[in-house]
């Protein structure tokens, strides 16, 4: 295997000396590698926002239905819908059920990333450790409305 690039630090070590390891990320920018049983095991420690900027500027595709009386909102990949009767009321709920997605999925990864919805976790991470304004804009929707009865995509970005 070839010399990792990133610092790197045994377990034990890391775990007597976290106090000097969290410095060293979070005052310096550095990230560590943490590894234990010989390689097989490790973990990256790295800022949340140093990690924001890695994942770059992930969007999500967004497609919206505009009916006569209703929004609807989807990300289809996700299957994540959101609803309102206005654009707002549809992003604030679409918000609310990505929220929830990324809870779960988060709260049982090994679940999701044995799936084919591995491919979302780069997308989810961005946006569960976003604030409120960066989640909003990551949904892409800074075009004009369309018009009723017809579906368009929003970012054409996708969530890569």
């Amino acid at each position: 295997m070839p010399e990792p690039t990133v610092p790197t630090i045994e377990f034990s070590p890391a775990k007597s000396q976290l106090s000097d390891y969290m410095t060293r990320v979070f005052h310096y920018h550095q990230p560590h590698l943490v590894s234990r049983h010989h390689g097989k095991e490790r973990m990256l420690l790295v800022r949340p926002d140093d990690l924001l900027a890695m994942l770059g500027d992930r969007q999500f595709d967004v497609r919206a239905v505009y009916d006569s009386d209703e929004v609807t909102l989807r990300v289809p990949d996700m299957g994540v819908l959101g609803f309102g009767e206005t654009l707002d009321e549809a992003v604030d709920d679409l918000l609310e059920q990505l929220r929830a997605y990324a809870t779960r999925f988060f709260q049982e990864p090994a679940r999701f990333m044995a799936t084919s919805r591995r491919s979302h976790a780069a997308t989810l991470l961005r946006f569960a450790l976003a604030d409120e304004d960066e989640q909003r804009r990551m949904l892409g929707l800074d075009e004009p409305q369309s018009q009723p009865g017809t579906e368009r995509e929003l970012a054409t970005v996708g969530s890569r």
